[in-house]
């Protein structure tokens, strides 16, 4: 939802406030993708997945403090996954930032999140294969490399007002970001 109020000094009042069920439907998923991503690490590799769990958090923290506090959107509703608010609670802004450097250099603290559980299904399906483990590999590959990608770009980012300096919506220009 966005307001029709532009110049004013109130905070949220002038620009896009990203509603409660919107950031639901960008985190849901997320939580699906690290449970079950939990689950089939767990099914691999035992008690790795505390490990996983463990740094799945961690890797939101980190987004927060590395990226979040760069963003133009931070400490306001306009966020779309409601992050700008919450790592204003814990982290403070950094002026001057190129958002789009910084979220390139940092976004990699999230690639285990997706790739270790993706590795332990193909692990585990190829190791010991069973009908329980082929439906949970395949339920995490569709939450976390279709459903929430799709997700962020037809529904969260689609109103953003970054999303033009954003390589997650525009990675053809990340050559037009480097000197």
């Amino acid at each position: 939802m966005e307001s029709e109020i532009t110049g004013c000094s109130i905070r949220d009042a002038c620009g896009r406030v990203v509603s409660v069920w919107l950031i639901m439907l960008d985190n849901v998923p997320t939580v699906a993708m690290f449970v079950l991503g939990a689950v089939l690490v767990r099914m691999a590799w035992g008690s790795a997945a505390i490990a996983m769990v463990l740094y799945d958090l961690l890797a939101v923290v980190l987004f927060w403090r590395l990226i979040c506090r760069h963003c133009a959107q931070f400490g306001s509703r306009a966020c779309p996954c409601g992050y700008g608010v919450v790592a204003a609670k814990f982290f403070k802004k950094m002026e001057g930032g190129d958002f789009r450097k910084v979220f390139r250099r940092y976004i990699a603290i999230m690639y285990p999140c997706w790739f270790v559980p993706l590795a332990a299904g193909i692990h585990l399906l190829y190791s010991r294969f069973n009908k329980s483990a082929l439906t949970i590999f395949i339920a995490f590959t569709v939450i976390a490399f279709i459903l929430i990608p799709v997700i962020s770009r037809l529904v969260g980012c689609k109103g953003c007002d970054l999303k033009d300096q954003c390589p997650w919506m525009r990675p053809g220009r990340a050559s037009e970001a480097q000197p």
